[in-house]
This record gives C-alpha cells, sequence and structure tokens, in this order.
C-alpha cells in the first residue's frame, strides 16, 4: 500500500511547553505542520491575560512521509513520535482539516482536551462541533467530553453553549 505523500500526518510528542518551538524549528526546515492553539485567560500576579496554548499539550501534527522522520530527532523540544502497533501513527487528512475547520470557524474557548475514556453515542446540535457524531466519555455538571476516535482524544465542550442529543439508530462511524 502506497503512502499519500500529502495525505497523513505523524503526530509529534513534544517536551513540555515546547510545541511553538517545535514548529516553528519544522516550518523552518520545509515541513508542513499544525499545531491547534486555543486562547485562554491566563491570571498573572497583577493582571489577566489572553494566551494561545496548544489545544493538545505535547502534540504537534507533521505532514511528512514517516521514512524521512528522521528529520527531526534532533530538533528543539522533540522527545518521540507516537506510534500505533509499532508503526508510526498516521493521521488523516480530513481529521486534520475538520480539527483545523472546528478551531477557526467556531469560538473554542470552551474546548479543552483530556485522555481517552469510551462512552454513550450523541449527536451535536449546535457549536462548534455541530452536526459531528462521536461518544460520551464523561459528563460533569455543564461540561461534556465527547470522543474524537480517530485521535483517540477526548473534546471537552460547555453544555450550556451546545446542544447534544443521544443517538437512537446506529450510525456507521460507531
Amino acid at each position: 500500500m502506497e503512502l499519500d505523500k500529502r495525505g497523513h500526518w505523524l503526530v509529534a510528542y513534544t517536551k513540555p511547553r515546547a510545541e511553538k518551538k517545535l514548529a516553528e524549528h519544522a516550518t523552518k526546515i520545509g515541513l508542513e505542520v499544525y499545531l491547534p492553539l486555543k486562547r485562554e485567560r491566563r491570571k498573572w500576579s497583577d493582571r489577566w491575560k489572553w494566551v494561545e496554548t496548544p489545544l493538545i499539550p505535547s502534540h504537534l501534527f507533521v505532514q511528512m512521509e514517516p521514512e524521512r522522520r528522521d528529520q527531526l530527532y534532533n530538533s528543539p523540544g522533540f522527545v518521540r513520535f507516537l506510534f500505533w502497533l509499532k508503526r508510526p501513527a498516521l493521521v488523516k487528512d480530513d481529521e486534520i482539516q475538520t480539527l483545523k475547520r472546528w478551531m477557526n470557524d467556531f469560538d473554542h474557548e470552551n474546548v479543552n482536551v483530556t485522555n481517552f475514556e469510551p462512552g454513550q453515542r450523541i449527536q451535536v446540535q449546535s457549536g462548534p462541533l455541530m452536526g459531528r457524531f462521536g461518544k460520551v466519555a464523561e459528563s460533569r455538571g455543564q461540561v461534556l467530553h465527547l470522543i474524537l476516535d480517530d485521535l483517540g482524544l477526548i473534546i471537552q465542550v460547555s453544555v450550556l453553549e451546545t446542544q447534544i442529543e443521544a443517538v437512537k439508530h446506529s450510525h456507521p462511524t460507531f
């Protein structure tokens, strides 16, 4: 099976808070990267400030051939690539494009990512994930955790701003 050079992304694991530095370095050496960022309000000792932080801490998506991943091994902030079944974990271009669309088209200040835990099937009726099917991993008051299957992540969404509906029939992606 031949890999489409522009069709898959590798996932680089970085040192803590080194995602932006590695993204800049990878771009300088000619690689296409995607680092989803979210805006959040942080408190300093004397003021509040809006900062951009990675949506998925310590992870960077890099579009490259798996055989050429040695280009990043000695890069500042790089730790390793993620693997699945003894092969580099590949993320489909469609998933990256969907993530880019969610991050660009919608207010994402209430979106966070936590670890993966499987759950109930749902369809999102409004908000940044509108029209998407997923699984509920956890519900804590006004916060719902939705599984993004292909990335193995849980997206955290405020139910005050998003309408969720249980799926009554099986959806092909499950």
